[in-house]
């Protein structure tokens, strides 16, 4: 059994010879990782950026996922140190934070969507990485990734505290930016139809640590519509739908539920209780995380790492539905040795 297939089999309950792991990372500790064990670092240019950096490092840990950005690969544009722009026309500032950032403009301070430029969903620029990306992974399961998908567009382009404020007062704006948003996400899902692809993964971070960033009522009325569209043509195209949102966003799971959501991810052990979710969604909702990035791999024990992973095995025989992985990309900070010991128990299993 590959790994495309035991990530299948785990999203519909099905038995598999091995729980399925993913470990995902961020570039920094991808390049210390790989130095340190000596790996290769292939290279193959895209729109003058190297897509195949870490494939050896994929190789070495295991990872049964393939991701594939939506974007075209050269859509940042550096307008000066530590700063770019992305394709929305929002300024990044990646001093500190050198894989995301944090927005240093806003688009709609004036909430006026004629001057919007919304990118092409057809320019084929987006879609040169595609190919070179699936046959450098054949046997793993592709997941096209839609980074801050809706929600987390929206307020960068207009600003957190503005949304949260429209979502009460400019009830109007938020539905037709909203929809722009999910036209174009609609846009890019169609056209994926031309690869062969397994699943759609959505980004949009909802929840804080002990609940909803806004409301569940307020969430179902602006928020839920839009993903259900998503959705819906996600699984008429015979697509699995993926969902990342940290927090505790437990209060809508039946929603999402409900909507066509197959998997969710990050699936945090500090804000929620692993194991009584796992046992009350079996056969409703597979989950795609566990492994606590805020206490068990930044400061655990062998121990403490040893039997962390050890339940979340077990969890997974008993209940299916579960990918094993850390609750987010493993960031710099993680000593190398817990990173080994967690990816030695998921490969003796």
């Amino acid at each position: 059994m590959n790994e495309k297939q035991r990530i299948k089999k785990c999203i519909n309950f099905e038995k598999t010879d091995k729980i399925p792991w993913q470990i995902n990372y961020t570039m920094d500790i991808g390049n210390k990782i790989t130095d340190y064990l000596q790996l290769e670092y292939q290279n193959f240019l895209t729109l003058g950026e190297n897509i195949y950096r870490f494939n050896a490092l994929d190789e070495f840990l295991g990872n049964h996922i393939s991701f594939i950005r939506n974007r075209a690969i050269d859509s940042y544009k550096k307008v000066s140190d530590g700063l770019f722009k992305d394709e929305w026309g929002v300024i990044w500032d990646k001093s500190i934070d050198k894989d995301i950032g944090n927005p240093a403009s806003t688009v709609l301070d004036d909430m006026n969507l004629k001057n919007l430029k919304v990118p092409d969903p057809n320019d084929f620029r987006r879609y040169l990485h595609f190919d070179p990306i699936i046959n450098a992974a054949k046997n793993r399961y592709h997941l096209v990734k839609f980074g801050f998908s809706l929600f987390e567009r929206a307020w960068t382009l207009r600003g957190m505290e503005n949304l949260m404020i429209d979502f009460l007062k400019n009830k109007s704006f938020v539905k037709e930016l909203f929809g722009i948003i999910t036209d174009f996400n609609i846009a890019i899902i169609k056209n994926l139809a031309n690869f062969p692809v397994d699943g759609l993964f959505f980004g949009d971070d909802w929840g804080c640590q002990k609940g909803l960033l806004m409301s569940p009522e307020i969430w179902r009325e602006h928020i839920k519509p839009s993903l259900k569209k998503m959705f819906d043509i996600g699984h008429k195209q015979g697509y699995s739908i993926f969902i990342h949102s940290c927090g505790d966003i437990s209060s809508i799971l039946d929603d999402l539920i409900e909507i066509g959501l197959n998997v969710y991810n990050p699936f945090q052990p500090e804000v929620v209780n692993v194991s009584e979710m796992i046992k009350n969604y079996s056969n409703k909702l597979a989950f795609y995380g566990g492994i606590g990035l805020q206490k068990t791999l930044p400061f655990g024990t062998e121990k403490e790492i040893e039997e962390e992973v050890e339940n979340r095995l077990n969890l997974g025989k008993k209940y299916g539905g579960l990918i094993i992985a850390p609750s987010h990309d493993l960031p710099s900070d993680i000593p190398l040795q817990n990173i080994f010991l967690m990816l030695e128990k998921l490969k003796s299993q």
